[in-house]
């Protein structure tokens, strides 16, 4: 052919960075961060509904309707650092088997998330913590480490699936 396509031929589709040989590898990889937004979703209800008595909740939004609210707001916090790792990496595949490096990154930006979170909501007056809280700086222990915590657990959890 001259590079002209007719009505009736086929287009020739062209991917950049999917072929046939990496197919299965990418929808593998792509399971992998569905299975980890599942167990990240599952981990945060129960962390939130099992320390929600630390707290006094000041914003009028229903217990239970806001404790489901925040946890879908700590899985899109943790993938966003995922998000930032794969930019990282320029890929996804380090889910397949994280370095201590990405460890500390899912650490590191867990703990400032969080203490940004709770600095902000505080002095917004939407929360305030209950005596059984432990606080360090003023700052509740269990948000402290929340994001941090199940990052790291559904990273280990997610290395641990066999494809």
């Amino acid at each position: 052919m001259n590079g002209i396509s007719s009505p009736h031929s086929k287009p020739v589709l062209k991917y950049k960075y999917l072929n046939k040989n990496r197919l299965l590898p990418i929808m593998a990889i792509k399971k992998r961060f569905f299975i980890a937004g599942f167990v990240i979703l599952i981990l945060n209800i129960i962390w939130e509904f099992s320390h929600h008595f630390l707290y006094v909740d000041l914003s009028g939004i229903p217990k239970y309707f806001h404790l489901i609210i925040a946890s879908f707001a700590d899985t899109f916090i943790l993938f966003s650092i995922f998000a930032i790792i794969s930019l990282k990496h320029k890929n996804l595949n380090w889910i397949k088997n994280p370095s201590k490096f990405d460890y500390l990154v899912v650490i590191f930006l867990g703990l400032i998330i969080a203490i940004y979170i709770e600095i902000i909501n505080l002095s917004l007056g939407r929360w305030e913590y209950t005596a059984a809280m432990p606080t360090l700086f003023g700052i509740g222990i269990s948000p402290l480490i929340q994001l941090a915590l199940i990052g790291i657990i559904s990273l280990i959890f997610i290395k641990k699936i066999k494809r």
